[in-house]
């Protein structure tokens, strides 16, 4: 009995012995194989920084040689003025960009566009210019008396002309957009001065049977503005110079010899002609104190040096003297109430 004993206890003893030779193999592998794993999983993370790392440097390289521009977030039509937050700022491959590419936003928010703008489009300079402060003597000018073009729309750009017979053809407005159109009636922004040429242009197509006309742009947003050419008669010429709301003063002296060549091939041309009876019915007889069926010559009592014959009355039309010029008084007048919003 004490010998089963005996080995029974050899025989625990060597089981308990042989499980903790296997417990303390087990646990050396694990921990040997913890380690192994370790040291793979640091050999992928400086792997994978290395790579992180290069990423960024040439990331940084990349934006070191990419330049910095703003683009729209909508579309934008042409004369339509850009906003704050219409602006989305992107970046552009040097070599891919623009050289006058907008890199201010301030450079870009309340510009206007002058030609149509898709929404993403890099802004450049040339896309966009600066509005103009509205002048102190602008105001809405209603005409009638301008042959429009027949497929004249709202918002195009014309300018007036005046043709007299003798194949004279002067630029009374120059680049004036249409605000509103209701042909024969348009509505376009006028200034003191420009005002003032109309009223004259207005008073020579009724003397001389000239035609005012308006002629449009053909891509107004890309083509500078024309220069007036039409002189205004002398009496316009001294209400300009004393007219204290005409902000920019006319040329007077190339103006004065401009005037004086065309009264001289004017006068050339009414000596030649018969009269002006075509024009008591055109649109532009209208509103000048001739009414309708009347004569529509040109008055007996009007001569070119400003003179009155004796026995006429002084309401006689003369260039010398504005103050009794009812027709180009009446004229003033009209531009002068028609500024009223259209």
């Amino acid at each position: 009995m004490s010998k089963l004993r005996q080995r029974t206890k050899h025989l625990i003893y060597a089981g308990l012995a042989g499980a903790t030779a296997m417990g303390l193999l087990f646990a050396g592998y694990a921990v040997w194989n913890a380690m192994e794993h370790n040291k793979r999983e640091g050999v992928i993370e400086r792997h994978y920084q290395r790579q992180i790392a290069d990423l960024e440097q040439a990331q940084l390289q990349s934006q070191k040689s990419m330049a910095s521009g703003w683009t729209i977030s909508r579309d934008v039509a042409p004369g339509e003025t850009i906003k704050q937050g219409d602006l989305i700022q992107i970046k552009l491959p040097l070599e891919a960009a623009p050289g006058n590419l907008i890199t201010d936003k301030d450079g870009a928010a309340g510009r206007t566009a002058k030609i149509e703008l898709g929404k993403g489009t890099p802004l450049t300079e040339a896309m966009l210019y600066e509005g103009q402060p509205t002048a102190p003597d602008l105001r809405n000018r209603e005409m009638k008396a301008v042959s429009l073009p027949s497929n004249l729309r709202q918002g195009d750009s014309v300018d007036v002309r005046i043709q007299f017979p003798s194949g004279q053809d002067y630029i009374v407005l120059s680049k004036k957009k249409i605000d509103k159109l209701a042909s024969p009636t348009m509505w376009i922004k006028m200034n003191e001065q420009e005002i003032l040429s109309l009223s004259s242009a207005m008073v020579d197509a009724y003397l001389h049977d000239a035609a005012l006309y308006a002629l449009t742009y053909v891509e107004p947003e890309m083509q500078n503005r024309a220069v007036p050419t039409y002189p205004v008669n002398k009496a316009v010429m001294k209400l300009i110079a004393s007219d204290p709301n005409i902000v920019n003063k006319a040329e007077q002296t190339l103006a004065e010899a401009v005037r004086t060549a065309l009264e001289s091939d004017l006068a050339r041309a009414d000596a030649q002609s018969p009269g002006n009876g075509s024009f008591s019915a055109s649109e532009y007889s209208s509103g000048y104190g001739q009414p309708s069926g009347s004569s529509s010559s040109t008055p007996s009592s009007f001569q070119t040096d400003g003179s009155t014959p004796a026995g006429e009355s002084e309401d006689s039309f003369t260039l010398d003297q504005p103050q009794q010029n009812k027709l180009l008084e009446q004229a003033v007048k009209e531009g002068g109430s028609s500024t009223d919003q259209p």
